[in-house]
């Protein structure tokens, strides 16, 4: 999987406006910010956006739009225009750490891929993409087919995070913590996925344990989407959802975790409702 951002040391969570906090992109697919937090924020002030079809008279018309918290949104990529701008950012990022490009774009008609992505003023700082496992598999069976097998042999459903990419100077682990939050409820809520994986450069792994508790399944080898190492990290939604209700929002909290930046139940619940009523009452893509 590919990544691109990076995360600078000593960064204070409590003004999570854009803080300058880029995030490192080394690895096939994924992100892998620095572990250094003093302390989280304080309760944040957020929104969710509501369909143009409610009834609600202050209705937002980007339909889109997930969520939006601190200065930054969340949105469900659903146009041409959307996946040109977050191809071109992986490509751009991907591109200054001498990743190989030609496979990173967004475009996909498949119903089992979704691409999401976070803005700030309306600009894309950005995007992630998820993949529900199908007929027609995963970008990891090319790598890790007997590995992957081995949890669709126990009857497992697996989602894969891939393409996520942020840009350097307006990401902060909040943003990253809300689109991968984001990603969970897609792959698990609303298609049963019971476990994630991403495929990753193996200097990046040691985050994705320590803060959102993967675990690695997959020995060392080269990914040939962008010709750089990578290793297989495996995660089980329960574990995640265990995680989400004991620490979201809990700014209290201090521990070597991202889950005190999740968003809590009931908005990850009207999250889940957005998304349903979206995919009832779909939009053309612009």
């Amino acid at each position: 999987m590919q990544t691109a951002h990076h995360l600078q040391p000593g960064i204070t969570a409590q003004n999570i406006q854009p803080a300058h906090i880029p995030l490192h992109f080394h690895q096939p697919d994924s992100l892998s910010p620095n572990n250094t937090y003093q302390q989280f924020p304080r309760p944040r002030k957020y929104q969710t956006f509501k369909h143009p079809n409610s009834n609600n008279p202050n209705r937002i018309t980007e339909t889109d739009c997930l969520l939006q918290r601190n200065g930054y949104s969340i949105h469900l990529v659903n146009s041409l225009k959307q996946r040109i701008k977050a191809s071109t950012l992986i490509k751009r990022m991907y591109a200054s750490r001498g990743y190989q490009t030609e496979n990173t774009s967004v475009f996909s008609t498949s119903s089992n891929q979704y691409t999401l992505e976070a803005r700030r003023s309306r600009q894309l700082i950005g995007t992630l993409t998820l993949t529900i496992d199908s007929d027609d598999g995963l970008l990891a069976d090319t790598l890790y087919k007997k590995e992957l097998d081995q949890f669709r042999k126990q009857g497992r459903k697996l989602f894969e995070v891939s393409k996520l990419a942020f840009s350097p100077e307006t990401s902060s682990k909040e943003i990253f913590a809300c689109i991968f939050h984001t990603a969970h409820i897609l792959g698990h809520y609303l298609h049963d996925a019971s476990d994630a994986v991403v495929e990753i450069n193996p200097r990046h792994a040691v985050f994705y344990k320590r803060m959102l508790g993967f675990k690695q399944i997959g020995e060392l080898r080269t990914c040939p989407r962008v010709d750089a190492p990578a290793v297989l990290l495996q995660l089980n939604m329960e574990y995640m959802k265990e995680q989400i209700a004991a620490l979201a929002e809990r700014t209290e909290y201090k521990s070597r975790s991202i889950y005190p930046y999740f968003v809590s139940k009931n908005k990850e619940k009207e999250i889940i409702h957005i998304i349903q009523e979206r995919q009832a009452n779909p939009i053309s893509s612009i």
